[in-house]
């Protein structure tokens, strides 16, 4: 081999291995990149970099990169809560991993299959594999996952049909004696639980309170209160296992709160991306337009002069059918209103037919004939809706005067109440009879000038008043403001 052959070869083997390198380099930035994304929660802009990243890997045939994307799209899919699509990408993962010669990844990424079976409810899988990785573990003399598979096999003895509280204590103490890890809040939160089913409830309250005071963010501690609102429940401590939940639910209104926000923020950031294309796209039809004019001015004028005679012909034909529409709803309201009539008649002794509402259906629809089509009918339409609800607000003779109709309508309903739970505040007379009348939890926390999440509790403690009473007609209450 001459001279020059082997500066040909050895320039060739250099670029390859560049090439190489490049492709490695920029395989490993996109999976930098997906994770920064998942982290910030910004899942589709992370699943689309884990895209990329998955076809780099697959041509440059590198496995264990291709495990790794697997994985952490399987994490995408389960933030999400699609837990089907979940363990697809982690059986690709285990695949990918098994191929790479990886058995650690491969083993680690198999517990986590357990676990999104175990969030699919599919607890038979779930057990076999938590069992298999858990001998596995053992073997490798992988404490850290071992630990993992303990304290998934005992989540899992709680919530299965055929509960094994003390098979899940055995789990947890184990963790804690034979592998010398220490017991998070969750753990000491299962071991409450367990002990509550097993009937030890000074143990099981003694777990509780540690589980709550080793809560280490907000997430831990609604779930160290959830738990704590089992104890008390099956302990037979109502008003404790009420503040529990009650204390549950404000953290659940909180997330749903903050999940809002951040999707009111995504739409946003949506909605100005969407502005910027169309302003691109407009900019562009505009040059083209233009070059376009100036080769056909004379078809373009007739052009023009056809679209606008046709799009005023659309115009006055929407404008019909929006009227006719109209009439038809009205035609429809007015049939209903005297549907509701004849059937107020009919049925007196109907629980919810009010005659407020009808009264109101009636003022509504009377301004909205006389304003249809000016600027005064949304003002008209709020200033009834608020004159409805000043009164329900303000005026005693529109509460009494609904406290009267389910007295007549349900069998002296709220007389029954007073009667038998006396003890009971206005204030919760007052929520019973909007309740029992059928307002929603959205309509009375309007007139009340409360926040729902407030009027939802105050709802659910009103709910453990009533069934924690004597009263012989607790059931008949109940019902009625559950309906």
């Amino acid at each position: 081999m001459n001279r020059s052959t082997f500066l040909f070869l050895t320039l060739l083997s250099a670029l390859f291995l560049s090439c190489t390198t490049h492709r490695q380099e920029q395989l490993q930035a996109s999976l930098r990149n997906g994770h920064e994304l998942f982290e910030r929660k910004l899942y589709s802009e992370a699943m689309e970099v884990y895209s990329e990243a998955e076809a780099m890997a697959l041509k440059s045939d590198d496995m264990y990169s291709l495990g790794v994307t697997y994985q952490n799209i399987a994490h995408i899919y389960n933030a999400i809560g699609s837990h089907n699509e979940e363990i697809s990408y982690l059986d690709k993962a285990i695949r990918a991993f098994e191929d790479a010669g990886k058995p650690y990844n491969s083993l680690h990424v198999y517990f986590e299959s357990g676990a999104a079976r175990y969030n699919l409810q599919d607890y038979a899988s779930a057990e076999k594999i938590f069992r298999t990785a858990m001998y596995q573990a053992h073997q490798a003399a992988d404490t850290l996952l071992e630990a993992a598979c303990l304290e998934a096999y005992a989540a899992l003895c709680l919530e299965r049909s055929e509960q094994d509280p003390a098979l899940a204590i055995n789990m947890l103490a184990r963790k804690a004696d034979e592998l010398k890890c220490p017991l998070t809040s969750k753990d000491r939160g299962m071991l409450a639980y367990a002990y509550a089913l097993t009937g030890d409830h000074t143990l099981a309250e003694e777990w509780a309170e540690k589980a709550v005071k080793s809560a280490e963010n907000d997430t831990e501690k609604a779930e160290a209160r959830f738990r704590e609102y089992q104890t008390a429940y099956r302990a037979g401590k109502t008003e404790k296992a009420l503040e529990a939940l009650e204390q549950v639910m404000e953290y659940n209104n909180s997330i749903s709160a903050a999940s809002l926000k951040k999707t009111v923020a995504s739409t946003r950031q949506d909605f100005e991306e969407q502005q910027k294309l169309n302003a691109m796209y407009r900019l562009r039809t505009m040059r083209l337009l233009t070059a376009f004019i100036i080769l056909f001015a004379m078809a373009i004028s007739f052009a023009l002069i056809g679209y606008i005679r046709y799009r005023r012909i659309e115009a006055a034909k929407a404008l019909a059918e929006e009227k006719a529409e109209t009439e038809k709803y009205m035609t429809i309201a007015e049939e209903l209103q005297a549907r509701l009539r004849t059937a107020s008649k009919r049925l007196p002794s109907e629980k919810h037919m009010s005659i407020a509402r009808f009264d109101l259906l009636e003022r509504l629809c009377e301004q909205y004939y006389v304003y249809e089509g000016t600027e005064n009918l949304q003002g008209k339409i709020l200033k009834e809706v608020k004159t409805v609800i000043d009164g329900l607000r303000k005026d005693s003779k529109t509460i009494k005067g609904l406290e009267i109709m389910l007295d007549r309508n349900c069998g002296n309903l709220v007389a029954r109440l007073r009667e038998q739970m006396p003890k009971l505040k206005e204030d919760d007379v007052r929520l019973f009879i909007f309740a029992a009348s059928g307002f929603s939890s959205t309509t009375i926390s309007t007139i009340l000038e409360k926040d729902k999440g407030i009027i939802y509790n105050r709802i659910w403690r009103l709910k453990g008043k009533i069934s924690a009473s004597d009263a012989p007609d607790k059931e008949d209450f109940l019902q009625s403001i559950n309906s």
